[in-house]
């Protein structure tokens, strides 16, 4: 194979090229408002104020102690009732200036914190469904789109308290999820997730089935956590027992790639970059003793990262991508949840803040220790799809060994991009390309529509290939 001279060369390429999701920022200054990966319709479709006619038409019930405990934490802290207060109002002036201007983006109505929690406590009971056709994926997102752009709205998701709070509140929705309830998009053929849409969307035969009669899954975390048929069919492995060959431990679409990682930068609007020191850090002091003692960010250092996302019709489950063995018990390391770097984002579910999302959200951590250099894999959640879970076996100290393709772990309706980070190695270059040799752009066309995949990636197969320099 014939590996490009100035591809093995270069080590810091992105330092030469205007990434594609900032020249169509500055192109096109709605680019933001646009940029969609499946989870929510564009800011303008009907299907979003079909959800906010639905929530508001649902019948208020007694708040779950989860919303309790929320409404307790603002009420008694000065601060936080004023942000949330000022949030508020400036939700209605955002949603009054939309509906002046005649964009078409379509903003709910909340004016209080009680609206705000009781909506909350609603959608506690909701698995994520369509309206008008369309996908609503993400009903917290989309309940808080015109309370996150804001400058109150910012302060107020950036407080650890409330983050504490909504994590509280997102487990509780996560046990609906994996309650019987919750499948109700699969209970009538034709409709929902059973439509024919969505059923080609998620290659309905593909799957296993908790029944061959309908519900077929009997909860939404099952159907989100689904298992192929015949996975060695499906999803074959590429060159299984070398490392040389890299493969992709998710199934996703392509964000980007980049190399030389700095250990410590900046993040601006125009200029997303990543940051060892904040990717590989964690609020939580245990933690952070492993992965000090570890010296991950200096293992780490100059080497290469590959970011995908994830629809959700994607498989939700990811698998080990290379034979060696594990450093350290996996973490999974607490962050926000609508925190945000591109803003607005109506319609994005965070999509264009994803490498500054990988420093800041609730994400994994495990390192494995391979014959190329060690590698480490972040899966990394996104608004409120963040529910991180590591597979046993990657928890247990008698063995410490993994394989290509074995499971590493799940997304119970958690985690919508995957981060990967490898060593830089002496006298050897990791080059991006696929199983045809084809280089790998490193700002691939992103979606700019509620049914774009992107640049698709699946799980076990080739996105990189090592060479000697």
């Amino acid at each position: 194979m014939s590996i490009p001279q100035e591809v093995i060369k270069n080590e810091d390429v992105s330092t030469q090229s205007v990434s594609a999701i900032h020249k169509q920022m500055s192109d096109d200054p709605r680019y933001p408002f646009d940029l969609q990966s499946g989870w929510m319709p564009p800011p303008n479709h009907p299907a979003l104020q079909s959800f906010y006619k639905a929530l508001n038409d649902m019948p208020s019930s007694d708040w779950a102690d989860c919303i309790k405990e929320l409404d307790v934490y603002i009420s008694t802290n000065e601060t936080v009732t004023h942000l949330v207060n000022s949030a508020c109002k400036e939700n209605q002036t955002l949603k009054n200036a939309h509906a002046s201007a005649g964009t078409g983006v379509i903003i709910p109505s909340i004016t209080t914190k009680d609206d705000l929690l009781d909506a909350f406590n609603k959608i506690l009971n909701h698995a994520p469904a369509f309206y008008d056709d369309a996908l609503v994926g993400l009903p917290f997102s989309a309940l808080v789109v015109g309370i996150d752009p804001t400058p109150s709205g910012i302060a107020l998701f950036s407080l650890p308290g409330f983050n504490k709070c909504m994590s509280s509140i997102l487990n509780y929705w996560n046990q609906y999820l994996s309650s019987l309830p919750s499948s109700v998009g699969f209970s009538v053929e034709g409709q929902q997730w059973l439509s024919e849409t969505a059923k080609k969307q998620y290659k309905f035969n593909d799957w296993k089935k908790d029944s061959e009669t309908l519900p077929y899954w009997t909860s939404w975390n099952n159907f989100f956590t689904r298992q192929f048929k015949d996975a060695a069919t499906a999803r074959p492995i590429a060159d299984p027992s070398s490392n040389r060959t890299v493969i992709c431990p998710n199934d996703g679409s392509l964000y980007r790639w980049r190399q030389n990682i700095k250990r410590d930068d900046v993040f601006w609007f125009k200029d997303m970059d990543y940051s060892l020191s904040d990717i590989l850090s964690s609020p939580d002091p245990q933690q952070q003793a492993i992965i000090d003692q570890n010296n991950l960010v200096d293992i780490f250092e100059g080497g290469y990262i590959f970011q995908t996302y994830l629809n959700p019709y994607n498989f939700h489950r990811w698998w080990v991508p290379v034979n060696g063995t594990i450093m350290f018990d996996p973490l999974v390391v607490p962050g926000y949840f609508f925190n945000k770097l591109v803003i607005p984002d109506f319609g994005g579910a965070t999509t264009a803040s994803l490498p500054y999302l990988a420093q800041v959200n609730a994400r994994g951590i495990i390192v494995f220790e391979t014959d190329y250099g060690r590698v480490c894999c972040i899966p990394l959640g996104m608004s409120e799809t963040s529910t991180i879970t590591f597979d046993s076996k990657m928890m247990d100290p008698n063995n410490r060994t993994v394989s290509k393709g074995q499971e590493m772990g799940t997304f119970n309706y958690g985690g919508s991009s995957f981060v990967i980070i490898y060593e830089k190695i002496a006298g050897k270059s990791l080059i991006f390309m696929d199983a045809e040799g084809n280089l790998i752009d490193q700002n691939p066309p992103l979606p700019g529509n509620s049914s774009s995949t992107g640049i698709p990636t699946n799980i076990g197969s080739q996105i990189g290939l090592w060479v000697d320099m």
